[in-house]
């Protein structure tokens, strides 16, 4: 194995739905969920010889040791499938962080799918790398596969989707992040006000690329207790729908919200007037395949 370079997808979650929580503290969720081309990435050498694996990232706030999702895939991968060797890792960082956009556990599925391609080189360990996935984080295996799906259980069952038309998406983040836990903890103690999203009906627009249907389901019901948290994403939303980007929300446990339109221009002046407000802003696309 050479250098290689492997893309990691943000991904968005068009609704979530939070479902029991279970006996391990987890939740069981059902949410759709989409990879966009806006992606971090993950450059691997191999360090013949060396005792020693190191990972970097060209950005400051990641914090580079063993807590390190990608550091844990690898970790995962060796001790799994019982190959030795050590290797530099260095994280391109685009994917905006503590956002909902899963960029750690992208990092970590491009580590994964790296060694499985190059190291191990054998097509019949899905089983195993999807239990692997799953126990380094929620987000995994949806990343380490790329496409969009019907996201159930813990994050471990997927039921690939098809969307009919790749949609142009403004991401917008403000400076702060929550804490996923945070948002769970306090869902938990929302009683009622939580409207629910029709799973299979969004399923269905997306494949027949009904907007109506698209908008009426897109929800996510952890932005009630995020709002609650940092009313600036409300505020965020409120101001997305003032400029009739009707199909928007807040992806994950947020902060950040996104819009989606067929018209690029019209989400590139929104993400001006964004910018000029002090956010941060990304212009990327579905991938549908």
């Amino acid at each position: 194995m050479n250098t290689i370079v492997i893309r990691a997808l943000a991904k968005i979650n068009l609704a979530i739905d939070v479902l029991d929580k279970r006996e391990d503290g987890y939740h069981d969720i059902d949410m759709v969920t989409v990879p966009l081309m806006l992606h971090d990435s993950v450059e691997i050498t191999p360090l013949p010889g060396s005792f020693e694996t190191y990972l970097y990232c060209d950005d400051p706030s990641i914090v580079c040791d063993e807590s390190n999702l990608a550091f844990k895939a690898l970790d995962a991968m060796r001790n799994s499938f019982k190959f030795d060797g050590h290797y530099r890792i260095f994280i391109y960082k685009k994917i905006p962080v503590q956002a909902g956009l899963g960029g750690g556990s992208a990092d970590a599925a491009a580590v994964i799918r790296a060694l499985e391609s190059h190291v191990i080189k054998s097509g019949d360990n899905l089983d195993k790398i999807n239990e692997l996935a799953m126990n380094i984080g929620s987000d995994v295996p949806f990343c380490f596969y790329d496409r969009p799906a019907r996201v159930g259980g813990k994050g471990e069952r997927l039921d690939f989707i098809k969307v009919a038309y790749p949609y142009f998406v403004l991401i917008v983040k403000p400076d702060f992040g929550l804490s996923t836990k945070s948002v769970y903890e306090a869902y938990d103690n929302i009683k009622e006000g939580i409207h629910h999203p029709n799973i299979e009906a969004l399923i269905h627009a997306l494949e027949v690329d009904d907007t109506d249907g698209i908008k009426k389901n897109m929800i996510n019901v952890l932005s009630v207790p995020a709002i609650k948290a940092l009313p600036l994403i409300g505020e965020l939303l409120e101001e997305m729908e003032m400029m009739n980007l009707s199909l928007c929300g807040m992806s994950g446990t947020g902060s950040a919200c996104f819009a989606l339109s067929k018209d690029r221009r019209q989400l590139e002046k929104a993400a001006h007037l964004f910018e000029k407000e002090g956010y941060q802003t990304e212009l990327t696309q579905f991938v549908v395949r």
